[in-house]
């Protein structure tokens, strides 16, 4: 016959802690049946749409099962979890823990001990979206033709705004380890349609409140006038943009270097400037990679690899992106190869990051890594890197 007065306490005092807020968590364990596939079950509060609710989470051998319960289903089913299938219940709450433990004779036993955890975990079962950028009051959102009038995302845009409020979370990790002076200079090469541009112009000055002084660099005459109409409409004072070339437009020094889906080896063309200008930060998306797929040769069993036109195509990206990383740690700098936005919305999705961590005597650069360099170029027959070349590092 089981013992049901210190379960009894169990649930008063589980009671107890949800009218106080401190209700932490259950935890089910020793399973009665020692055949029986659910060995764990999990209990904790959560806020789904605006209301309380007890989310279980079931452990299986080999899968999870989760179910949401509103309280009185929810006090149902732990007392058949119980009496039914565990022998042990571990309340936790801020102010105290329980421990049920229940023999094979049925006698039950509560013991008190001091709380693991004081405090107590945050409802929300909801996701929250973390945005960067709001839409509400960014009228150069509504001029690009993200928002509707009325500030809201329009369906066939969706992707682009979670583009870039990517771009802004990327860029304020980055922030946070970086010392940049007070009047922040920032170039964007290849800024085309502006979006990720204002957008980052926005987030320095508007929420970090930064003093930015940021110019976009774009061939297209037409781009360039759409949008320096905007930035006048918005308001934003340090932003511009300017027609020319990232190889030939004459830019004062930045202290960030941006490219974003630069093509080809225009992409280099940034990242060369990036270095020869000693940035704090540079940025880039590399976009086509057509100058080491053409070069590229393989022999032996590396042959296996780029015999099929896709994968040869992919492994030149991954060289041709490794290398830019490894001429950017040769010149001092810390990088990071990252995803910029999921694959299912750009195959196109690899950011380089990097920041300056050390100035290199003569600013020389580090020829170990070189030499790293050019056994990797070996190995893939590949004659020239076109950064390289434009460094001059053979």
């Amino acid at each position: 016959m089981l013992n049901t007065s210190p379960i009894n306490q169990l649930i008063q005092n589980l009671e107890e802690s949800i009218a106080q807020n401190s209700f932490i968590k259950l935890t089910f364990s020793n399973t009665r049946d020692l055949s029986s596939d659910l060995t764990k079950v999990f209990v904790k509060p959560v806020i789904i749409k605006g209301g309380l609710m007890f989310s279980f989470v079931y452990r299986h051998k080999t899968k999870d099962i989760t179910s949401n319960f509103y309280q009185n289903e929810a006090m149902t089913e732990i007392l058949n979890l119980i009496e039914r299938n565990f022998m042990q219940c571990l309340l936790s709450t801020t102010f105290n823990d329980w421990q049920l433990i229940i023999n094979k004779k049925g006698n039950s036993t509560l013991i008190k001990n001091k709380p693991a955890n004081t405090v107590a975990p945050t409802l929300s079962h909801d996701k929250q979206k973390l945005r960067y950028i709001g839409t509400e009051s960014a009228s150069y959102l509504e001029a690009l033709g993200i928002t509707n009038i009325d500030g809201k995302v329009k369906p066939d845009m969706q992707d682009k705004f979670r583009q870039i409020n990517k771009y802004i979370e990327l860029v304020a990790a980055i922030l946070k380890v970086v010392e940049l002076p007070e009047i922040v200079k920032i170039a964007d090469m290849g800024s085309g349609k502006g979006y990720l541009t204002f957008a980052l112009y926005d987030y320095l000055v508007n929420v970090n409140k930064m003093n930015v002084e940021m110019t976009g660099v774009e061939m297209r005459k037409d781009l360039v006038n759409k949008c320096n109409s905007i930035a006048n409409k918005s308001g934003f004072k340090g932003l511009s943009f300017v027609e020319g070339s990232i190889n030939s437009i004459e830019l004062e020094a930045p202290d960030i270097l941006i490219a974003l889906h630069a093509c080809n080896t225009a992409t280099d063309d940034a990242i060369y400037r990036g270095i020869q200008a000693n940035a704090k930060i540079i940025m880039s998306s590399p976009c086509c990679h057509k100058q080491v797929r053409r070069d590229m040769e393989t022999e032996g069993i590396l042959s296996e690899i780029t015999q099929y036109g896709i994968l040869a195509e992919r492994q030149a990206e991954i060289i041709t992106d490794t290398i830019r990383s490894m001429i950017l740690e040769a010149y001092g700098y810390k990088t990071n190869i990252s995803e910029f936005i999921a694959t299912e919305h750009t195959p196109k999705n690899l950011l380089i990051t990097a920041l300056k961590r050390r100035n290199l005597p003569e600013a020389l650069p580090d020829m170990e890594v070189i030499e790293r360099i050019n056994q990797l170029r070996k190995l893939f027959s590949i004659r020239q890197h076109y950064l390289q070349e434009l460094l001059s590092t053979k």
